[in-house]
């Protein structure tokens, strides 16, 4: 295969040979030995832009011999009669000589140069992986893989999996390729020292096998082996280095950027905690000296108070204790809807018995007149979990009383079409706009209103719900108003049998009366 390449290179500059003498043969009789020597000067030096330096002089000295032989008197012997035929002979070997120098100085320098704008090429592609890459250690195989390449020799890898350990322990480590114990020793040498080793590093060159470190810009993260080194050096070791400190740096910031996102999360953590409890402390503390303040009073005035001071104050124990656990459910369940893999206790639910015990409950602590209920009759059941849309419409009135502009109407509907049940609260508000609110769906997010209370996880807890039922909590803006929006998909109907379908029944018409 070898002989057939070198036949196929050198085939030009012979093609060069050939149309040379024909040219001289063809021009003999029309020029002079010296103009026909230039042609053959001439020839030489196109044929050996492809010929060796070997080549070159081998075919020049027979092409002298045979322009000799078959152009210089006395033709057909190598007899020279005159000194200046000698002297073109000379000249014209001497010429070829420093032709074909020249040439093979330049191909060598054009081949060098190749290398060089290949080896710049692999290191660049080999860049632009390692910076797409999401986790560059997903590319050690590749790595591997392109040193064997290199040196044409087994190659193996030791890569920390996150930072240096303060022992050489194989869980901290990935390994790729086959390793024995020696080797892995050596490699954990390399990678502490962040220095090549073995034959022609100037450390430790009695091993047989040659060790790379990935360098990093402050630490190495891992090391190389290419095998077989000793005695058989290749020449692109500086290109496998270089390979390897690329690697380094990308394992270096991958690192980087793991632990500034672990710090950031723990950041975030922190103050996620310091929020809640901030805000847990400061609303718990306002029921509870409601409650504590109403309770003392009823155990030290009791007999001095009339039946109605004494229900008024029992009143307020009840509703600030309702409003306590409110607030607690909240912040529970929106820590369990959080948490992954959770699963709803699901069931077929009616929506218009939910809508109408929250409607019914919330009468009982707010305005009545201003809570309007629009309902399409006969809505279809939905399969949920009946608390947590219970929870997710209380939330929804609650905060459009706390939010709404005073005296104004609140209204609570609900309709359906063939996908989709639309489950809505909507109110005027005042000194809001109302794209304002589409934040307030992240926890521990309040109103600037004066009088809003809570930790602000009222609206994240509705949009947990409802994303948790395979929906979604929207907001629409209007003038001056705005409509929170829980939409819920409708599967296939369960089939329902007479006495329930009859309950039902029943249960819309009290509705809507």
């Amino acid at each position: 295969m070898r002989l057939f390449s070198v036949s196929r290179s050198n085939l030009p500059g012979l093609l060069v040979w050939g149309f040379g003498w024909t040219a001289m043969w063809l021009l003999s009789a029309q020029l002079g030995l010296s103009n026909l020597g230039l042609i053959l000067v001439l020839t030489s030096a196109i044929a050996a832009i492809w010929l060796s330096v070997r080549i070159t002089l081998v075919v020049s000295l027979i092409a002298l011999m045979a322009f000799n032989w078959t152009f210089v008197p006395p033709l057909r012997t190598f007899t020279i009669d005159f000194h200046q035929d000698a002297l073109l002979l000379l000249a014209m070997l001497v010429v070829n000589i420093i032709i074909a120098s020249l040439m093979a100085s330049l191909r060598e320098k054009s081949r060098q140069s190749q290398v060089h704008a290949d080896a710049v090429e692999a290191l660049r592609s080999w860049s632009d992986r390692l910076r797409d890459a999401e986790d560059p250690r997903d590319l050690l195989p590749a790595l591997q893989t392109l040193l064997e390449e290199l040196s044409g020799r087994e190659c193996a890898l030791l890569a920390l999996q996150n930072g240096l350990p303060s022992e050489d322990l194989a869980s901290a480590t990935a390994e790729h390729g086959v390793i024995d114990k020696e080797q892995r020793d050596a490699l954990w040498h390399c990678l502490r020292s962040g220095q090549s080793l073995g034959p022609a590093t100037g450390r430790y060159e009695e091993l047989n096998d040659l060790y790379l470190p990935l360098r990093g810009r402050g630490t190495p993260y891992g090391a190389a082996l290419i095998s077989d080194a000793l005695g058989r050096p290749f020449s692109q070791a500086v290109q496998a280095q270089a390979l390897c400190d690329q690697m380094g740096i990308a394992l270096e910031r991958h690192h980087l950027l793991c632990q500034e996102q672990e710090a950031r999360d723990q950041a975030q953590a922190q103050s996620v905690r310091n929020t809640l409890l901030a805000a847990i402390s400061h609303d718990y503390r306002t029921p509870l000296a409601t409650i504590m303040s109403a309770a003392s009073l009823l155990e030290q005035q009791d007999e001095r108070m009339s039946p109605a001071q004494r229900r008024q104050l029992a009143r307020s124990i009840v509703d600030e204790a309702d409003r306590l656990r409110r607030l607690t459910n909240n912040i529970l369940q929106l820590a369990r809807l959080d948490a992954v893999g959770t699963q709803i206790s699901a069931d077929w639910e009616s929506a218009e018995e939910i809508i109408g015990s929250v409607v019914h409950r919330m009468r009982a602590h707010v305005d009545y007149p201003r809570l309007k209920t629009n309902v399409q009759p006969d809505l279809p059941l939905i399969r949920g979990d009946s608390l947590l849309l219970s929870q997710l419409l209380e939330n929804l009135i609650d905060n459009a009383f706390k939010y709404g502009a005073p005296h104004s109407p609140i209204e609570v509907s609900a309709s359906a079409d063939q996908h989709l049940l639309t489950i809505a609260v909507s109110n005027k508000i005042e000194g809001m706009d109302a794209a304002q609110f589409e934040q307030f769906f992240l926890p521990f997010q309040r109103g600037n209103q004066a009088h809003a209370t809570g930790v602000g996880i009222g609206l994240a807890l509705c949009r947990a719900i409802a994303r948790a039922h395979g929906g979604d909590l929207l907001v629409r803006n209007g003038d001056a108003s705005v409509r929170f929006e829980c939409l819920l998909p409708l599967g296939s109907q369960p089939q329902m049998k007479s006495e329930e379908m009859n309950s039902e029944e029943r249960n819309s018409e009290e509705m809507h009366s």
